[in-house]
C-alpha cells in the first residue's frame, strides 16, 4: 500500500476528467481535426501543436504507425495484433491490443476520434484533417512531376521509423528508401542534363548518403563534381567508397566505376601539366616530387577518420579552411593528417608555418617566408614578394596556432589568398580569421562512452576499444609509459569515467593516461575534482604551453579581453550549462553591463572558450564549458567580495527557479522540466551552501523549496543526502520554520525509502517545532507525514491518532487541499482495514476538494488511491478509469515514483480480470521504476503481485521461493504488511502451502528466505 506524503503540492491549474473509451467501439465526432505525425527519422506526434504525452507502451507508437501506413483504409485488429506481437499467443496478443489502443486513445485527448473503427473487427485511422509525413511522401512519389519529387525528397528526413526494430518496418521502410533514391536518381539525371552540375551534385551526394554502397550514384556524382571543375572531389568520393569496401575481402568496385576513376585521374594529371609555370619542365605526375615542410608526428594519430573526411572535403571546396576549437582539442594533429593525404593534390607543396612561438604581429609573414626559402625583393613588401613566389604554384600552407595573432594573421592570408590563385590556407586558431569565403569548423571531442548507462556487455574492453576513439586514445599513451597496461574488465569502468569526465578532450586524455606510471585508473578517477593539477607532465619536446593543461588555458585566458576574463570567471558558477538569461542576471554588473553580455558570451564562443548549443525553439539556445574550463574559471573567480556577490546572485537565480508556485498553474509541466535542466546549477548552488560557513539558512530555503521537484522527478534518495547535509550545517540549528519544513521533507522521503527510525525521528522534530510556533496548517502537515511512518510500521491506532489530530487543525484554519490531505490518509487508513466501502467515501470526498482546487499532483494521487478501494469492490472497470486518469496527470509532471505506483495498480487490476499476463507486465513496469527510486515498499509490493501471478499460473513452488525473499525483505527495515493486505495474501499463500505439503512449501519458504530482494528481481527480469 503506498504511504502518502504531506500535501506540500498547492495548484491553482484545473484538470477535466477525460472519459476512457471503450477500444472496440466507434470514437465519436472529432472535436479538434489537428493531429501531425512525422514518422521520417525517430517517429514524432503533435496534438494541438504540442508533443504527445510519454506513453508507458511502445506499442502505441508502433499502432498508430501502424494504421498510418495504411493510408486510411481499414485493418483487421487480428492482423494489428498479430504483427504488433508475433511471438505471443493470439487471446493475450488481442488482450494487449486492447490495453494499448486505449492507452494510445488517453493519450491522443480531444483527437482520439481519429481512431475509428467501422466495426467490431477492424479499426482505422480517420485522416481527414491528420497531416502524416509519409502520405504526403507517398502522394508526391506517385505524381512522379519534378515538382513533386522535389517535395518527396524534402519530407524524407531520415529513414522511416528510426530506431524501431520490428520486423514489419523493415519493408516498409526499405520501400521508402527506395522510393527516395529514385527520385533523386530522376532529378540528378534531369539537372546534368541541363548541365546544372551544381544541382546534380547536391541529388547524387545525398543519395551516396542514403545507400554508400549503390554505385550508380557514387558514378553520377564523380561525374557532376568532375563536370563542375571539382575532379579531385571526383577521385575523393571513388576514394572513400574503396574504404568502405575494405570490410569485405570479395568486394571490389565494378567495371564502370573503376574505368571512370582511371579517366577523371587521367584527366586531373593532364590539367596539372597544363598549367604549369612558363620554361618548366615537364614531371612524371605518375611518381609526383612533392615539396614543402610537413614533419611527421611521433604519435599516431588516433581515431579521427570522420574528422578527417570532413576537413578534406572543406578544403576541397574552399581555399581557406580554418579548424577551430579549444586548447587541446587536437586541431594541429588534424590539420596535420589532412594536410598529409592531401599532399598529392599540391605539386607546389604543403608547407606548415609554426605560429605558437611568435609574440610580434609583424614576424608572421617573415616566418612563412623563412618556412618557404624566400628573401624579399627590393622596391618589394614581403608580402608581394611571398606572392609572386607561390603565384605560379599549387601550394597548401598550414598556418597553425593564429589566434594570438589574428590580425596579422588574417591580413597574410587574404593578401597571399588573393593574389595567388593556386595556394590554399589550412588554418587552426581558436577564433576564425574572418575572411570571405572561409570554411569555418570546429574540431569535436574524441567519442566518450556515457560510464552510467554502459552494461555490463558494453564494459568489455574490445567493444569499448572499437566504439569509442578516447579510450583507444587513453590505452595507447598508457601504454607508451607502462608497457604492461592492458583494458581489462576490471579497469573498463574507471578508464570509461575518466574519458567521460574528460569530455573526450585529447590532450587532457593524455595527460591522464601519462599517470599511469604512478596510480590506477580508479586513483585517477579520485582525483578528477582536481583536473588543473592533476593534468600536468606532458611531453618534454613540446612547447611549455602544451605541457600541462593550465599551462594551455593560460595562454587562452591572456588572449582574452579584461571584460572577458571578468566573465569566464563568473561563468564558472554555472553547472551543467546556463541559458542566456541566467548570464544577463548572475554576471552582469560590477565592471560589466547588462546589455554587454551577450557579446561577450558571443566572443568566448568565438574563442571556443565556450561552446553554444541550439536546442530546440521552445527551450532555445544553451552555453557551457568543458569542465577544466569552468574549474579553471572558478580559480580566476577566487573567494574575495567580488566572487561572493556573484555566488549570491548565483543562488538568488536559483530560487527564483523554485519559487513558491512552480509546482502550480498551467506552467506546472514546464517549471518542472526547466528545473530538470537546471538540476547540477542547483546541486552545485547546495553544495556552495553546505561549504559556506554563513550558508545554513539559505541551504534550509533551498532545500525546503526543491524537495518537492526531487520527490516527484524520482531524486529520494539524492534528495536525502542532500537534506542531511543541510540539517547539519551549523547555522541551520535554529528551530524556525524553514528547519522544520527540510526536517519534515527529509523525514517524508526517509520514510519512503523505509529507513522507519530516522523518519520518526526528524518528524518528531519536525512536529515539534509547528506546534511551538501555533502554526495549524503547518503543524497538520506535520501530524500527517508522522501519521505515515506509524502506518508504515502497522501500528494503525497511533496513525489514526495523527490523521484526526491533523485534520481537526486542517479544519480549524480552513484550508481545503489540507483537509483534503488528512482525508485521504484516513480513506487509506480504512482500507488498510479492509473497509473498502468507507474507503470509496472517504477518498471520493477528498478528490471532490481536490479537483475544486486544480492541484494535478494531489488529484492524481486521490484518483490513484479511490482505484485501489474501488477495485477491492470488484468494480475493475471504474477502478481502471481513475487509475488511466492518474497515469495521465502523472506523466504530464513526470513523477515517476507515482507512475510506479500506478502500474502497480493496473497490475492489481488486470489481477483481478484474470489476465495474468498482462498483469505480470504491469507489475515488471512498475518495479523497474521502483528499483530505480529505491524504494523498498513498492518493490516488495510488486514482487508480492508477481509471485500471486506465478501462483495462478500454476508454479507453487518459484511462487513460495519468491514470498520467502520478499518476507526477509519486509523483516530487515521493519516493514509491516496492512491487515487487508495480509489478509489476500495469507489466502494465497494457504493455496501454495496446500499444493506443495509441508515439507516441498518449508523448504521452498526457507530457500526464499536466503535470497536477496535483488537477486529474486534479476531471477524474475530475465
Amino acid at each position: 500500500m503506498f504511504r502518502r506524503v504531506e500535501g506540500v503540492f498547492r495548484s491553482v491549474y484545473s484538470v477535466t476528467p477525460s472519459r476512457i473509451e471503450d477500444p472496440i467501439m466507434t470514437a465519436p465526432e472529432i472535436v479538434n481535426k489537428d493531429l501531425t505525425l512525422t514518422l521520417f527519422g525517430p517517429m514524432q506526434v503533435r496534438v494541438q501543436d504540442q508533443p504527445l504525452p510519454p506513453l508507458r507502451s511502445r506499442k502505441a507508437l508502433s499502432l498508430l504507425a501502424l494504421l498510418a501506413l495504411r493510408h486510411g483504409r481499414p485493418v483487421g485488429r487480428a492482423w494489428l495484433a498479430e504483427t504488433l506481437w508475433p511471438d505471443t499467443d493470439r487471446d493475450r496478443a488481442a488482450a494487449s491490443l486492447r490495453a494499448v489502443l486505449s492507452e494510445l486513445r488517453q493519450a491522443l485527448g480531444a483527437q482520439a476520434g481519429h481512431l475509428q473503427s467501422p466495426h467490431r473487427h477492424t479499426l482505422c485511422l480517420e485522416l481527414t484533417g491528420v497531416d502524416i509525413d509519409v502520405t504526403l511522401f507517398d502522394t508526391a512519389i506517385s505524381a512522379n512531376t519534378p515538382t513533386s519529387l522535389e517535395r518527396a525528397i524534402a519530407l524524407y528526413q531520415g529513414s522511416l521509423l528510426e530506431g524501431l526494430t520490428e520486423e514489419w518496418v523493415a519493408s516498409e521502410r526499405g520501400a521508402r528508401e527506395q522510393s527516395c533514391l529514385r527520385a533523386l536518381e530522376t532529378l540528378a539525371e534531369a539537372a546534368q542534363a541541363a548541365q546544372e552540375f551544381l544541382a546534380a551534385t547536391g541529388y547524387w551526394r545525398r543519395a551516396v548518403t542514403l545507400a554508400p554502397w549503390w554505385e550508380t550514384a557514387r558514378r553520377g556524382l564523380m561525374e557532376a563534381l568532375a563536370r563542375d571543375g571539382e575532379t579531385n572531389a571526383a577521385l575523393e568520393v571513388y576514394r572513400e567508397f574503396l574504404e568502405l569496401l575494405q570490410g569485405d575481402p570479395n568486394a571490389a568496385p565494378d567495371e564502370r566505376t573503376s574505368a571512370l576513376y582511371a579517366r577523371l585521374r587521367k584527366e586531373s594529371r593532364q590539367a596539372r601539366l597544363s598549367v604549369k609555370a612558363p620554361g618548366a619542365e615537364p614531371q612524371d605526375d605518375a611518381a609526383p616530387v612533392i615539396a614543402g615542410f610537413l614533419p611527421h608526428p611521433l604519435t599516431e594519430l588516433v581515431g579521427r577518420e570522420g574528422e578527417q573526411r570532413k576537413a578534406a572535403s572543406l578544403l576541397r571546396r574552399s581555399r581557406l579552411v580554418t579548424l577551430t576549437g579549444p586548447g587541446g582539442i587536437g586541431k594541429t594533429r588534424l590539420a596535420l593528417a589532412v594536410a598529409a593525404k592531401a599532399a598529392p593534390d599540391f605539386p607546389g607543396g604543403v608547407w606548415l608555418i609554426c605560429l605558437e612561438a611568435l609574440s610580434q604581429p609583424d614576424r608572421v609573414a617573415p616566418q612563412i617566408a623563412a618556412v618557404l626559402g624566400v628573401r624579399q625583393e627590393a622596391g618589394c613588401t614581403l608580402l608581394e614578394t611571398l606572392a609572386e613566389h607561390l603565384r605560379a604554384k599549387r601550394v597548401l600552407l598550414v598556418l597553425d596556432n593564429c589566434e594570438h595573432l589574428l590580425e596579422a594573421c588574417t591580413q597574410a592570408a587574404g593578401y597571399l589568398l588573393q593574389n595567388s590563385a593556386g595556394m590554399k590556407v589550412l588554418a587552426t586558431s581558436r577564433t576564425a580569421l574572418g575572411i570571405t569565403g572561409e570554411a569555418v569548423w570546429a574540431v569535436p571531442s574524441l567519442s566518450v562512452p556515457i560510464p552510467e548507462m554502459l552494461t555490463a556487455e558494453e564494459t568489455d574492453p574490445e567493444q569499448l576499444l572499437l566504439q569509442y576513439e578516447s579510450i583507444r586514445l587513453f590505452v595507447e599513451r598508457a601504454q607508451a609509459v607502462h608497457q604492461s597496461f592492458a583494458l581489462t574488465p576490471g579497469n573498463a569502468p574507471a578508464v570509461a569515467q575518466i574519458c567521460a569526465r574528460l569530455q573526450g578532450v585529447p590532450l587532457a586524455i593524455e595527460l591522464a593516461a601519462a599517470r599511469i606510471k604512478a596510480m590506477t585508473p580508479a586513483q585517477i578517477v579520485e582525483r578528477l575534482d582536481n583536473q588543473l593539477g592533476l593534468l600536468t607532465g606532458g611531453s618534454r619536446e613540446a612547447l611549455p604551453r602544451r605541457q600541462t593543461l593550465r599551462a594551455t588555458l593560460d595562454w587562452s585566458h591572456a588572449l582574452l579581453s579584461i571584460q572577458e576574463q571578468l566573465m569566464l570567471a563568473r561563468l564558472s558558477v554555472f553547472a551543467g550549462g546556463w541559458a542566456l538569461e541566467a548570464a544577463e542576471q548572475v554576471c552582469a554588473g560590477n565592471g560589466i553591463g547588462r546589455s554587454q553580455v551577450p557579446d561577450l558570451l558571443t566572443g568566448l564562443v568565438d574563442k571556443s572558450l565556450a561552446v553554444f548549443e541550439m536546442r530546440d525553439e521552445q527551450t532555445g539556445g544553451r552555453y557551457r564549458f568543458l569542465e577544466t574550463m569552468r574549474q579553471y574559471g572558478a580559480e580566476k573567480l577566487g573567494d574575495g567580495a567580488g566572487a561572493e556577490a556573484v555566488r549570491d546572485r548565483h543562488f538568488d537565480w536559483c530560487m527564483t527557479l523554485v519559487s513558491d508556485r512552480y509546482m502550480s498553474g498551467p506552467e506546472a509541466e514546464s517549471n518542472l522540466r526547466r528545473i530538470e535542466r537546471e538540476h547540477d546549477n542547483l546541486r552545485a548552488a547546495l553544495a556552495g551552501c553546505a561549504r559556506d560557513p554563513k550558508g545554513g539558512e539559505a541551504g534550509l530555503r533551498l532545500g525546503g523549496a526543491l524537495w518537492p521537484f526531487w520527490y516527484t522527478r524520482g531524486y529520494s534518495a539524492e534528495a536525502r543526502q542532500h537534506l542531511q547535509r543541510i540539517l547539519d550545517h551549523p547555522g541551520a540549528q535554529e528551530a524556525t520554520p524553514e528547519r522544520a519544513l527540510v526536517l519534515n521533507a527529509a523525514g517524508t522521503i526517509s520514510n519512503q525509502l523505509s529507513d522507519y527510525p530516522t523518519a520518526r525521528a526528524l518528524l518528531e522534530e519536525s512536529l515539534s517545532i509547528r506546534r511551538q510556533s501555533g502554526n495549524k496548517v503547518a503543524t497538520s502537515s506535520a501530524l500527517n507525514s508522522l501519521g505515515n511512518v506509524y502506518y508504515a510500521l502497522g501500528e494503525l491506532d497511533e496513525a489514526q491518532k495523527r490523521y484526526e489530530e491533523a485534520l481537526r487543525h486542517a479544519r480549524d484554519a480552513d484550508r481545503a487541499q489540507h483537509i483534503a490531505w488528512s482525508l485521504t490518509c484516513l480513506g487509506d487508513l480504512a482500507q488498510a482495514r479492509g473497509e473498502s466501502a468507507e474507503a470509496v467515501r472517504i477518498h471520493e470526498e477528498a478528490l471532490e476538494i481536490r479537483r475544486a482546487g486544480g492541484d494535478q499532483h494531489s488529484i492524481g494521487f486521490s484518483l490513484m488511491k479511490l482505484a485501489e478501494a474501488v477495485c477491492d469492490l470488484g468494480d475493475c472497470d471504474r477502478a481502471q478509469q481513475y487509475q488511466e486518469e492518474a497515469l495521465r496527470l502523472f506523466q504530464e509532471l513526470g513523477s515517476k515514483l507515482h507512475i510506479a505506483w500506478v502500474l502497480n495498480g493496473l497490475g492489481d487490476i488486470a489481477y483481478a480480470r484474470g489476465d495474468f499476463s498482462e498483469a505480470r507486465a504491469f507489475y515488471k513496469d512498475s518495479l523497474t521504476l521502483f528499483q530505480v527510486a529505491e524504494d523498498l515498499d513498492g518493490i516488495a509490493e510488486d514482487l508480492d503481485g508477481i509471485a500471486s501471478v506465478s501462483l495462478a499460473q500454476g508454479t507453487p513452488t518459484s511462487t513460495t521461493r519468491l514470498w520467502g525473499a520478499v518476507a526477509a525483505l519486509r523483516e530487515s527495515v521493519g516493514m509491516v504488511v496492512s491487515p487487508n493486505d495480509r489478509a489476500k495474501l495469507d489466502a494465497r499463500m494457504a493455496q501454495a502451502h496446500a499444493a506443495l505439503g509441508d515439507n516441498a512449501y518449508g523448504a521452498a519458504w526457507e530457500d526464499g528466505r536466503r535470497l536477496h530482494w535483488k537477486q529474486a528481481m534479476v531471477e524474475i527480469m530475465n
